[in-house]
């Protein structure tokens, strides 16, 4: 098998790659993961060196009882942690330095208050993109049934009469809001898948 070295980040490599690391008796792993990979491929480095590979929801035994979980959203991760069967502790490996996630948390330390804020905001979005958009997501659906004449009788939802303009800006304002929860680490069923 060929020795695969791990490429460090580069400014670019922000816009898509994922890097996690921990350090665990002496020994650096490193989660590295493409959000754009629809295959949802992880790859586990240690020490440098590709070690394991799978695909999102993965887990791999990197000592006796100790695995790393790692479980991929749309943007980001639901679940990156180094997890110890014999403790039952599980630790979140860190974003590392040339990452948007690390940045994003440099920013939340640097800028707690502006950091929040934006936070609440992005929560908000959510909820007011899932509230008004899910009836009319539903509603299309149901349009599609019938334009395919598919013999199932389902009626149309109430949904709100918001402008086009207003739908696509809480579109944008919602992929937005989501990509700073991914950001941040943050995950909720509901609100992230």
């Amino acid at each position: 098998m060929e020795r695969v070295i791990m490429r460090k980040a580069k400014p670019s490599d922000a816009l898509w790659r994922g890097l996690y690391g921990i350090e665990r008796e002496g020994v650096s792993w490193v989660v590295e993961v493409d959000y754009f990979d629809f295959a949802e491929k992880v790859r586990i480095f240690r020490d440098s060196v590709l070690a394991f590979e799978g695909r999102s929801p993965a887990r791999f035994e990197v000592a006796p009882g100790v695995e790393i979980q790692a479980t991929m959203a749309l943007y980001g991760m639901k679940r990156i942690h180094l997890v110890d069967s014999a403790t039952g502790r599980a630790e979140m490996l860190q974003p590392l330095p040339g990452t948007a996630e690390f940045a994003r948390g440099r920013f939340g330390r640097e800028h707690p208050v502006a950091s929040a804020a934006i936070a609440v905001v992005a929560w908000c979005t959510l909820l007011v993109a899932l509230v008004t958009q899910v009836p009319n997501a539903i509603n299309s659906l149901v349009g599609l049934i019938d334009l395919l004449h598919i013999p199932v009788s389902v009626a149309k939802v109430p949904a709100f009469d918001l402008p086009g303009w207003v739908n696509t800006l809480l579109g944008v304002l919602g992929i937005c809001a989501g990509l700073d929860r991914g950001l941040r680490m943050k995950h909720n069923a509901l609100l992230d898948d």
